[in-house]
Formats: C-alpha cells, structure tokens, sequence
C-alpha cells in the first residue's frame, strides 16, 4: 500500500481519531503505525487482539488502567553505567511497574482464560518485583526519599531534627532574654544560607557576638549566627551533607537496579502500548457501531458508512446520520463505473470502499454490518481529487495521469483494488472519454477490481457493452435537486446539468442555447436515464414499503405464537393444579374418615355399648358417600382432560377447511398445499401460517355444556382433633406431609390456631417448614413461640388458620 493511496483516503485521519481512545502516548504511536498488511495471519492476529479487547469488556473483573507515561527518554538516560535518575524519574517507574503488575493478573485471571490472543500477548510481562518493592520502600509520592530507603538515612535525619532543635531552643532563649532587647531589631528566629540566625541591629553588632550571615534590604538589620550556636550549625551542616550524599547514593543504587531492568523495561512498555491501542480500537469500534470483518471471496458491503464522515456528524451534533452504503458486484463484473450527478456522492462511496478496505487489512474494525466481506487485495490504488501541483508544474490532467502511471505499474502485483475518481476529466471530453476506456481495458487485462467515477458519456455506453464491466448510479431526488447518496447497480446515472442550472437560477436564454448545442439523442439519452432513475425511486420506495409491512406481519405472527403457546402453558398448568388440588382434598378427607372410624371403634370396644353399631351404621354410611364423591370427581376429571388428537387424511385436506393446529393451540382456515402435499398453507386469526400436513388436526367442535365441576361436601369433624404435632427429629420432606395432613384436619375441626413443634437444633426443620406455610392459601399467618408464655418457647411455632 503505497502511501499516496493512503493519503488520498485519508487514512491517518482515522487513525487519529482512534487515538483520541487511547491512555497513553506509546499506545497512540501503536495505533499511528498501523498499516494494511498483504498476508491473511497477520491481520487475523491483529483482529484477534481486538476481538479480545472487545469481548473483555464484559469480563466481570476490574480492568486496570493503562494510562502510562512514555518510558523511553528515561530509559535511555539511564543507559549509561553510573548514570543517577532523580526521584520524579524513578516515580514514573514505579508507577509503571504497579500497571503492569495490575495488568499480568488481570490477563491470567480465569475469567479471561478463553481471551488467547490477549494472553498471548501479556504473557512475557515481567513485574520487576524486588525493583517495584524497592521503589514502593524509598520513594515518596512527590518523588523525595522516604526515611525509609535506609537505616542509615533514618538515622542522620533523626540527628538532623534533634540537632535543628537543639539550636532553635537556645535561640529562643536568647531573643527572650532581657539582657539582648536593645540589641535585637525583633524576636524571631530565622534562616539564613542554611544556617539558624537572629536579627540584629546594626548600630548594636557588638552587643550579641556571632558570625554576620546576611543584611537587611534597608541595610538596618544584621543576621547574625551567635557564637554560642556556631558549633552546632557546623554539625548541621556536616549532618545536611552527609543525609544529600545518603540520597544520591540510594538514588544511585535504585538507578542500577533500574539499569539491570532495561530489556524487561522496554518489553513491558511494548506490550502494555500495544494492550491501550487495542483498547483505543475497542472503544473507538462501540462508539461507533464497528464490527470486525470477515475475509475471503468478492468485496461486498452491507450498509457502509464513511467513518470520518460519520465521526464529523456527531460532533456537530445537528442529529445528521450518514446514509450506508451497498455494495455487491455482479459474479461476472470486476469494473464498476459510478455515474451521476455532481454533489451525489460518487466521490464519497469512492473514498467509503478504499477506507474501509484498508481499514479491514489493518485488522481494524469497519463501519458496516458484520455480513460484509473483504477480500484481501495485495495493492490498494487510489486517484482521487484535484491534484495539481505548481511546484511540479503539473496540472490537474497531467496529476491524474501521472498517478494511473504509477497505478498500472502496480497492479499487476497480485489482486489489486483500483479506485479513479472523475476518470477521462481535465481534458477535451472526446480524448478523455478515449483515454478513459483504454484505461478501464488495460486494468482488466491486468485483473485488477476497478471502481471509478465519470461524468463522460462515451465511458457509460463503453461500459454497458463490455460483458465483464457494469454501470452505476448515485441515486438523486429530481424533485428537491438533493443527492439521496444510495447506489443503484446495473443502469448509467444521468448527470443532470442543465436541470441544476436552471433551478439554481441560470438565464433561460442561456439553457436554450446550451440546448441547442446538443444533439437529439444526448437529449432523450438524458431523459431516459432521468426517467429510469425515477422509476428507480419508485420501485424502491415500494420495496421498502413491502419490507416494512413483511416485518410488522412477522413481528404480529411472532407475538400471536408466543400469546398462543403462553396460554397453551397456562391452560395444562391450570388443569393440573385443579387436578392436584381435588385429588389432595379427596385423599385428606379419606384420612380423615379413616382416622375418625379408628378412634371410633376404639371407643365402642371400650365402652361396650349399644352405641357402637349405630356409630358404625354412620360411618359406613360416610364412606359410601366419600366413595361416591371421589368417583364423581375422577369422572369429571377425565371428561375435562385434553381429547386425544384426531388426524386428517389426505382426502379431508381441502381449501377453505377449518383444521386444528395443535402446536399453535389455535384454529386456521386451510387455504392450499405444496411440496407434493408436505406442507400446508393456513390463516390463523389474519396470519398465514406454513406448517407440515402432519400436524394438521380435525377441527375441534365447541362443548355445548361446561366442565362438569366436582363438589365434595366434607362431614363436620369430630372435636377431638389434637392442636399441637411434635415434628422433632423428621426430615423436612417426611414433616412437610405429616404437617399438611395435620392442618386438612385441624381446619376441619375448625381449629382457630395450632401449635408445631419443631425444636431448635440446625434451624433446617424450622426454616422448611416457615418455607412451606408461607405458601398455604388457607395459613393466615404464624410466628415463633414466645418463651414463658407458649409452651416451647422459640422451639415451636403458633400457626393461624
């Protein structure tokens, strides 16, 4: 790709507004030096990376910042043996090294184990551990040498402050004592060239002995280092040089560590750079709805937008959009000619093809629909725009020929896009028209895929001959004169000029004139290609007209399966709930009789009496009727179960039937058959429907009379039913059903509340059966046992019924 091409299309433009994703600088110089590359592996890698970059974003784990400050500067400075970094410079180190240890467990966290390509890549991380520790230890975060560093540098600073101390409470003792108030121009202690001083008057130097450090601005006042402190402030000073010499040689040693580092150094900085480009990528493609391409086959573009184009739209924030482009080439055409009117978008299609194409090679993402596809061209060509040069002494003709020169050298290297803007102009239109064919034939005899723009009317009709070349048009609205920037292929574009002319305002003499200067059959050949372009528009607005009422149909048919199967679900869940439930009553209104005749017999052998043979009449009576009940409910139980399906036989499928359709849960009209009668066409309530004959279904006829209903009529229970179970040591399940045949009875007894003993120990039991009474319809509510007022206390719960 050469980098006239690359200029042309503006490539480094897209570039930098990728960069404007990216933290750092290094990452910036990765993306800046992104270029398309021939070889299908190596784009693959690049797009891999940036594949990860985009799927890690939902990774739950925090991902670290990879702001960084460029290292190369400092890097070099240290090269040399014996070279010293000041401290600002072993911060941005040590910053640098926290990223990239925050970064190495992120890339080998498990939640990124399925992210090869970026693993891959920060696998040679080195974190630098004893130098990062080292740094984290000595340095402070303005840079300065932490007291730290050293035992020895401790030590000189506590002798430091101890000495500082030492001479500001003798100075304070002489400044307050009364013996020196004639001699002081004010109280205060002060500093001077390092050294601890006290004002002085200069009319009273003899009155306070010391060495004279510097004088006042008005000459009046003399700082003076009394004798008595002198020694002290040697001390100091010898301790100052000492502590600067203790810091230089830690700043030293830290340095060498530094030095030991450099090829792990510059390896971190290449891989994190190359982490924040692909990240800049990754953020770049979201904002602006990218997808990563793929490759192989012949270019085709589905709704492609003009990245730059696009990126200028949202920062004008006017609410524009940039109208997508199509573009599929006929199997038998590698030449495409544009053809239309001026300010209708040929250029930008032109420069939307050639950018993205580099864009795909360079691994980046594309401003399109993830159906596009991209070849992968060894040469990408481009003669695009106004080039003339007065340096060169080149005028815009001869510019663009100098280019396709250069251009039909180069293509013959392997598969080579071409792109020609305004082909055969900047000259007289006959030899530009000449000229121009000749060129589309060398290019095809080379086998290049060639997509150029031209106003002449000799190229449309060279192309309209040729059987492996094919005409386009960018679509333009007659009505409003305003470009609509769609691209129709297979029919020449009319270049309405003198329709422009005149709607701008030219004088109509001077249309008539122009007129007269074309022939009969420019004239009609205008007129049809205008004609053909409107019946164009039409076709296509009812297209999308057809497009829109397709959809709405599907989502409507769509909605009606989802409705119908929702209320097939909730049709069986119903039936089997009811089941359930009328099973449930029957079975604990057979325990309960059974219980009831049990203690009844027991008591009639206990007593003896008369009584019992009566009491036994009753019962026998009282499960004859339960029998009877449970029969009537059964039987009303299968008469409202689904019926079994009724097949069709071929003979019944006629159009116009009424069929059940079982998948649906829904009734159609039959309106045809095909696919040698496999298939069936059907309206179900307005939408048509293709189903297999197989799952066609007699009509179901509606039942004339309801459901029959069950009712069970429970006898009033006896009142010697217990108000407390004793649950402790059941597993949950086994207490589950134990309780709920406790509660059928004690509502049956009319038992206003209950007691459940459940104990303490884990809390399982407990919390199972909370879990379960919260779920009963026919529990008002229940609370724990309160200790000292139920029996139990806390081990039990009070149930309401």
């Amino acid at each position: 790709m050469n980098d006239h091409t690359l200029t042309v299309l503006e490539f480094d433009r897209l570039l930098e507004l990728i960069c404007q994703q990216a933290q750092s600088e290094p990452g910036m110089a990765i993306i800046r030096n992104l270029r398309p590359r021939r070889e299908l592996t190596e784009i693959q890698v690049r797009r891999g990376l940036y594949d990860d970059m985009l799927a890690v974003r939902a990774c739950p784990v925090e991902q670290p910042s990879l702001r960084i400050e460029d290292l190369s500067g400092i890097l070099l400075e240290v090269s040399p043996e014996g070279a010293v970094l000041v401290g600002q410079d072993l911060l941005v180190i040590r910053s640098f090294l926290e990223t990239v240890a925050l970064t190495a467990a992120f890339v080998q966290h498990r939640e990124c184990e399925n992210f090869t390509h970026l693993r891959r890549l920060g696998a040679p991380l080195e974190v630098c551990g004893p130098l990062r520790t080292a740094l984290q230890r000595s340095l402070d975060v303005d840079g300065s040498v932490l007291d730290s560093a050293s035992e020895r540098l401790r030590d000189l600073r506590r002798q430091i402050i101890q000495m500082e101390q030492r001479i500001q409470r003798r100075l304070d003792q002489i400044i307050r004592s009364s013996d020196n108030d004639s001699a002081l121009q004010e109280k205060f202690v002060t500093i001077r060239n390092g050294r601890y001083v006290v004002p002085v008057r200069r009319d009273a130097r003899n009155a306070l002995p010391g060495l004279v450090h510097d004088l006042s601005n008005s000459g009046q006042t003399l700082f003076v280092e009394p004798t008595e402190t002198l020694s002290w402030g040697n001390d100091l000073a010898r301790l100052r040089l000492e502590e600067r010499d203790e810091v230089r040689r830690i700043l030293a040693a830290l340095s060498g560590q530094v030095r030991r580092h450099l090829e792990d150094l510059r390896t971190d900085q290449r891989i994190i750079a190359e982490m924040d480009a692909a990240a800049a990528v990754a953020r770049w493609a979201i904002l602006n709805n990218c997808v990563l391409p793929g490759f192989g086959g012949e270019l085709f573009l589905k709704r492609a937008r003009h990245p730059l184009l696009q990126a200028q739209f949202r920062q004008d924030g006017e609410g524009r959009t940039v109208v997508p482009l199509d573009l599929e080439l006929p199997r038998h055409a590698r030449t495409l000619v544009i053809t239309g009117s001026n300010t209708g978008g040929k250029t930008v299609a032109l420069k939307t093809i050639g950018l993205l194409c580099l864009a795909a090679q360079s691994g980046l993402p594309v401003s399109a629909d993830a159906e596009s596809l991209f070849p992968v061209y060894d040469a990408i060509l481009a003669d695009i725009g106004d080039e003339q040069s007065i340096q060169a002494n080149l005028s815009t003709f001869s510019a663009h020929i100098k280019n396709i020169s250069a251009i039909l050298r180069a293509s013959d290297r392997g598969r080579a896009l071409v792109l020609l803007d305004e082909l055969g102009s900047g000259t007289d239109p006959l030899e530009g028209g000449a000229l121009a064919c000749g060129i589309l034939t060398e290019l095809h005899r080379r086998k290049a895929t060639v997509i150029a723009t031209t106003h002449l009317g000799v190229v449309k009709n060279f192309v309209h001959d040729h059987p492996e070349m094919v005409n386009a048009a960018v679509r333009f609205n007659i009505d409003t004169l305003a470009p609509e920037y769609t691209l129709d292929i297979g029919r020449p574009g009319a270049s309405h000029a003198l329709l422009i002319a005149r709607r701008i305002g030219l004088p109509d003499s001077v249309l008539k004139a122009a007129e007269g200067m074309l022939s009969g059959d420019q004239i009609r050949l205008e007129d049809m290609l205008t004609q053909m372009e409107a019946d164009q528009r039409r076709i296509s607005s009812h297209a999308e007209k057809l497009a829109d009422t397709e959809q709405e149909m599907t989502a409507k048919r769509d909605a009606l399966r989802e409705e119908l199967d929702s209320l097939r679900k909730e049709r069986k869940k119903m039936l089997h709930e009811a089941s359930r439930q009328a099973a449930g009553i029957v079975e604990n209104t057979r325990r309960e009789m059974e219980n009831l005749i049990r203690q009844l017999r027991e008591n009639a052998k206990r007593s003896q009496t008369a009584a019992h043979s009566e009491d036994k009449a009753s019962l026998d009576k009282i499960r004859q009727a339960l029998a009877d009940k449970e029969c009537r409910l059964q039987d009303g139980m299968r008469k409202t179960a689904p019926r079994k399906p009724q097949p069709l036989v071929a003979a019944d499928l006629t159009p116009g039937r009424k069929v059940w359709v079982e998948k649906l849960q829904a009734h159609g009209i039959l309106e045809g058959l095909f696919d040698n009668g496999a298939k069936a066409a059907l309206t179900v309530n307005g939408v048509v429907f293709t189903v297999k004959t197989s799952e066609l279904q007699a009509a179901r006829e509606p039942q004339d009379t309801p459901a029959p209903t069950v009712k069970v009529t429970l006898p009033r229970a006896l009142g010697n039913t217990p108000s407390e179970i004793n649950l402790i040591g059941l597993r949950v399940e086994d207490a589950i059903e134990r309780l709920d045949s406790f509660i059928n009875q004690s509502i049956l007894a009319r038992l206003p509340e209950v007691r459940v003993v459940h104990g303490f120990g884990t809390g399982r039991l407990r919390n199972g059966i909370h879990a379960w009474l919260r779920q009963q319809k026919l529990v008002k509510s229940f609370r724990f046992g309160k200790d000292g007022v139920d029996p139990g206390g806390s081990g039990c719960t009070i149930v309401f019924l």
